[in-house]
């Protein structure tokens, strides 16, 4: 392999980590917002029943505060994890193939935690409510 060869492969896979990381915050930035929203209507039907007309309208304002928040939450989990991608590009570890996909995935890893946490949290604080506890919500994630 030629060193024009290995630059061109090198310019690949930055441009992969960080589209990746780009992916992931743009996709949960969209679906995760979906998600979070639709998981918390649902377990608070199945908590409370019928919604009033104020409650229902007290959950569109949350889900309305949603699609801010969400997609500022997924953009600071892509800065977040930007400088583990930068760390995977320095020469000690660009040389070795495995510790830069380990990197790589840790770094798609953070981009995504930030989301994640805000659905569990949304959902265990907005949609459980007293003692109802739906029967898919996992024992061990508070309530």
């Amino acid at each position: 392999m030629t060193e024009r060869d290995a630059s061109g492969a090198s310019d690949v896979l930055w441009a992969t980590g960080c589209g990746i990381s780009a992916f992931i915050a743009l996709t949960c930035a969209t679906l995760g917002t979906c998600l979070d929203v639709v998981l918390v209507a649902r377990t608070q039907g199945y908590c409370l029943g019928d919604l009033s007309a104020g409650e229902g309208l007290a959950g569109l304002i949350w889900a309305a505060s949603r699609f801010v928040i969400f997609p500022l939450l997924s953009g600071v989990s892509l800065l977040a994890s930007l400088p583990i991608i930068l760390l995977a590009h320095l020469s000690l570890f660009a040389n070795r193939d495995w510790l830069k996909a380990s990197l790589m995935l840790l770094a798609a890893l953070i981009s995504i935690a930030g989301p994640m946490v805000m659905i569990v949290h949304d959902v265990a604080v907005e949609g459980i409510t007293g003692d109802c506890e739906p029967p898919w919500w996992p024992s061990w994630l508070p309530s």
